[in-house]
């Protein structure tokens, strides 16, 4: 089946599929929304590869005369006399995976949550690494350096709570030596670390420690953890208003594989750039937005719901994250100010870049029923 033409009327596309079906050629009528305007278009599906060139060349005389009498005679011919069959309930859509991915975030953002209260204390659990279950089991990569420091808190009995000033000397001699250890923290303090002092080795470290034990899952699950209610809230949003709109056109299947792969691409280089500690399923959100980006460049008569303006304040959005890193990495190089930004940039940029090439392949077009 090949569209040949869309019509602004619907009165004017139906009287000229008649005429097609009148002459022999299966076709159809479908009504479809612009995304520019919001206007409802009708497009001319023609069944029959082998009368492509036919329907063409009478759609060619329609646009050019549609109110001669030969197509108006032939709607006579093939109107029946029977009253109209009722339209059938139109079924109310519902997204499963888009509905089972905010379901899981917003679960594991509650059980963190709990998880992590007795931590908040502004105390060692903000200087050293501690971390609820949840998060030791779903970050990216949990290195040795840093299970040491966790097992040595437990072995001890240090409380979460606790300032690390009111540990005993020879405790804290410790826990300040662990935390010292080097480990992979991503290419960006490698550099800094490097260019700042010629030695990086404190950013160096063994690479994808759990996933190569068998912890795969660590390669999609960071993207199910966020950080606090705006952050999952910012996210959730994005989700359902760009992921029901694809799952509805594209179908659960084909929207899981975007999604994973979005996901587990901006999780990796992320990983590369930063190391192990970021979450958040922004990486995602903007794979989708990608994804619609290129949809509608390539296939506008699919009517994804998406604004120029939003997409603007997406692209704008990721430009400002990236210049802010820039600088906060020039200010860390060239002064002690510990002005570092904790925002997974490389996953948006990534995500979005995945979504985009996603979206050009014909296997993500709009499923016609």
């Amino acid at each position: 089946m090949r569209i040949i033409g869309t019509l602004s009327n619907e009165a004017t596309a139906q009287r000229f599929s008649i005429f097609l079906a009148h002459r022999g050629i299966e076709n159809r009528c479908e009504a479809v929304g612009d995304a520019k305007t919001g206007q409802i278009l009708f497009q001319i599906w023609v069944s029959d590869e082998d009368r492509i060139d036919e329907a063409n060349e009478l759609l060619l005389r329609f646009e050019a005369n549609p109110f001669d009498p030969q197509f108006d005679t032939l709607v006579q011919q093939e109107a029946p006399e029977e009253p109209p069959e009722e339209m059938p309930a139109r079924k109310t859509f519902f997204a499963i995976v888009t509905s089972s991915f905010l379901a899981l975030c917003v679960f594991i953002y509650l059980l963190d949550l709990v998880q992590e209260f007795p931590m908040r204390n502004d105390k060692l659990s903000d200087q050293a690494f501690l971390m609820t279950p949840v998060e030791r089991t779903l970050l990216f990569d949990m290195p040795d350096a840093v299970q040491r420091l966790l097992v040595f808190f437990e072995e001890h009995h240090v409380e979460p709570n606790q300032k690390i000033e009111d540990l005993t000397p020879d405790l804290r001699k410790q826990v300040e030596a662990l935390m010292d250890v080097p480990y992979w923290r991503g290419i960006s303090d490698w550099a800094l670390l490097k260019l700042k002092t010629g030695d990086p080795s404190p950013a160096e470290g063994p690479l994808f420690t759990k996933i190569r034990s068998g912890e795969i899952w660590r390669l999609f699950s960071p993207c199910v953890l966020h950080r606090d209610l705006l952050h999952i809230l910012f996210n959730m949003l994005w989700l359902w208003m760009l992921g029901r709109p694809i799952e509805k056109r594209i179908g659960a299947w084909r929207t899981l594989i975007l999604t994973l792969t979005s996901g587990i691409s901006a999780n990796v280089v992320q990983y590369l750039m930063s190391g192990p500690f970021f979450l958040g399923y922004s990486g995602i959100v903007m794979g989708l937005a990608g994804f619609i980006w290129m949809r509608q460049r390539i296939a506008p008569w699919e009517g994804y719901p998406l604004q120029r303006a939003t997409m603007l304040f997406l692209g704008f959005f990721v430009l400002a994250m990236f210049l802010l890193q820039t600088a906060s990495f020039v200010v860390q190089l060239a002064t002690n100010l510990p002005f570092r930004l904790n925002i997974a940039n490389s996953a948006h940029i990534v995500g979005a870049l995945v979504g985009a090439v996603l979206g050009r392949f014909s296997y993500f077009a709009l499923r016609v029923k």
